[in-house]
């Protein structure tokens, strides 16, 4: 079925939402990377290396977990290596792999999202130590938001997100990292893209609910 995706040189950036349990913690984040035997999750309190997890991999057509071992940790998260896939998990990991361009060939946030966004515009609360700004969100996906601020947190800083979803519900909490930044003076409105990175399942699906009324639209 054509070239493996099973080397660094033939990884690809891109975000879509994980859930991963290890050692009685259950966390809803994002993904940094994937490759055909592993993926790099995003998590700021990592498990250790060579710690046993299980994955829910937000890909489309994938529904049964996945057994993983944490092969290597970083700052920003660690990469799971895949124990065991089934055929049908291992196609679909295939063809997200095969919809876009291999990673460190384009790193244009644009090129990396693999999740549908929408243009939505909701008040959100950017939280970083004590200091909370109130902003206006301008676009949501499954994997993060852009914020519009004219002063926007400089790359890889960690927030605190405070959605005001119009979905009459009260405001939901959840963790970023700055992946993206605009500065005033450019062609589009400045702001910080946010990288959705530590929630629970009742933020995922909630935020799925809300997302689904949105393609309705």
């Amino acid at each position: 079925m054509g070239a493996l995706w099973h080397t660094a040189g033939m990884r690809k950036g891109m975000a879509f939402p994980v859930r991963f349990v290890s050692a009685g913690q259950t966390v809803q984040t994002t993904s940094r990377d994937l490759d055909e035997q592993s993926v790099f999750v995003r998590c700021l309190l990592s498990p250790a290396r060579g710690e046993k997890v299980v994955l829910r991999l937000y890909l489309p057509g994938i529904t049964d977990s996945v057994q993983a071992e944490v092969e290597e940790v970083e700052a920003d998260g660690f990469r799971a290596r895949f124990v065991s896939l089934t055929e049908d998990a291992r196609h679909h990991i295939r063809t997200a792999l095969l919809a876009g361009p291999i990673a460190g060939k384009s790193t244009s946030p644009e090129n990396r999202r693999l999740l549908p966004r929408f243009q939505d515009r909701f008040r959100a609360t950017l939280r970083i130590g004590e200091r909370r700004t109130r902003h206006q969100a301008l676009n949501l996906s499954a994997s993060g938001c852009f914020v519009e601020t004219e002063t926007p947190p400089p790359l890889n800083q960690v927030v605190q997100l405070t959605l005001e979803l119009p979905d009459g519900k009260p405001p939901a909490e959840v963790q970023g990292i700055v992946l993206h930044r605009l500065l005033p003076g450019s062609a589009q409105p400045a702001g910080a893209g946010v990288q959705f990175m530590a929630s629970d399942d009742a933020f995922r699906a909630r935020l799925d609910a809300y997302l689904e009324g949105l393609r309705k639209r």
